[in-house]
């Protein structure tokens, strides 16, 4: 048996003492041992687990201290998952895909985690580090105190519709709800300042979204492919769209955008079929590349005169619209080149 147990896990030494786990060859069923090699299991390595699908258990050693990234992703099969009292680091997305997973225990005396309801936190309940994807309650309310959510901490929850967010979290992490193709309602709460890249994307069943005021950062393709996503308030203090932030939100069809923001990143609302009217704030200096491609509904757009830069292809693709510019002006010569309609605003320019 100890032959058969050193076959199934591949090990790196990380001291001389201690090793990591970084690959698996077994079954459905995995005990994994507090000792391999006549060393101590201190980590699970990034991955190691990942992809086995056909896994249904597995018990972690007292001993274990680190659950690397990804480190049982993708187990689909996984029901649930206790973390010994040893253990005082997981990282962010160990558990992502694991979409049958139930339930996340920790051990009582485990001094950096602990569990409500099958839901992982840090054990002062400010981070809410994972919510298992397999979980089949429709509505969550995130407990009072808790401040942040870790990346992917909620993604690829398929029964999840609506969760309820306490004053006091400022902070959603990258990928914390992607994928969560049920959900249909998210109010943010006044005192959140940032929502990290992918915190939304994917959400197909996500329809409305309003960031209160005290926002000032919104990742890249925070909310791209939100298809059902059909009204967007940015009354924030964002100064800068980031890339593909709505990307391929299809039935999105009207944007007001705070007067802060100054810059639109490249794709950020590339393939919005149906956005047909959005307010370009006077602050305005920049329009990334891609950044309105594939907008076949939108009609009428003027450019405020402060927009100095246009990237390539901002509007190729937007069939019916026409671009109110200064003759002369960044935004006049991005529409010959996107093959669109133009006009001037009848304003001069510095150029004249």
């Amino acid at each position: 048996m100890p032959g058969r147990i050193m076959e199934i896990y591949e090990t790196a030494r990380i001291s001389d003492e201690a090793v990591r786990i970084v690959s698996y060859r077994g079954g459905e069923e995995a005990d994994v041992p507090d000792t391999l090699h006549g060393m101590a299991v201190r980590e699970i390595g990034r991955e190691a687990f990942s992809g086995h699908t056909e896994l249904r258990r597995v018990s972690l050693p007292e001993g274990l201290e680190i659950i690397r990234a990804g480190a049982f992703a993708g187990c689909v099969s996984l029901e649930s998952v206790t973390v010994p009292s040893t253990v005082s680091r997981i990282e962010e997305g160990a558990f992502v895909r694991c979409t049958g997973l139930k339930s996340i225990e920790s051990a009582e005396d485990n001094r950096y985690y602990r569990s409500l309801s099958g839901v992982l936190f840090d054990q002062r309940g400010k981070l809410l580090c994972c919510y298992p994807a397999g979980k089949q309650d429709a509505l969550y309310e995130i407990p009072l105190g808790v401040s942040a959510i870790a990346s992917q901490a909620f993604s690829w929850c398929a029964a999840l519709r609506d969760v309820l967010i306490p004053p006091g979290l400022t902070w959603i992490g990258e990928g914390a709800f992607a994928y969560c193709m049920m959900l249909r309602s998210v109010e943010l709460p006044r005192g959140m300042t940032g929502i990290a890249d992918r915190a939304f994307m994917g959400c197909g069943r996500l329809e409305s979204i309003e960031m209160p005021g005290t926002v000032t950062e919104v990742g890249a393709e925070a909310f791209s492919g939100c298809q059902r996503l059909n009204r967007v308030v940015i009354s924030c203090l964002v100064t800068r769209l980031a890339e593909g932030v709505f990307r391929d939100c299809t039935q999105l069809p009207v944007v007001e955008l705070a007067e802060s923001v100054t810059e639109l990143g490249d794709g950020a609302f590339s393939g919005c079929a149906s956005l047909n009217a959005i307010n370009l704030p006077v602050r305005l200096t920049r329009i990334g590349e891609d950044a309105f491609r594939g907008c076949v509904s939108l009609k009428l757009l003027e450019i405020p005169p402060g927009v100095e830069r246009i990237g390539r292809n901002a509007f190729v693709g937007c069939r019916r619209l026409t671009i109110i510019a200064d003759k002369g002006s960044a935004a006049f010569e991005a529409a010959r080149r996107d093959h669109v309609r133009r006009r001037s605003s009848g304003r001069k320019t510095r150029r004249e």
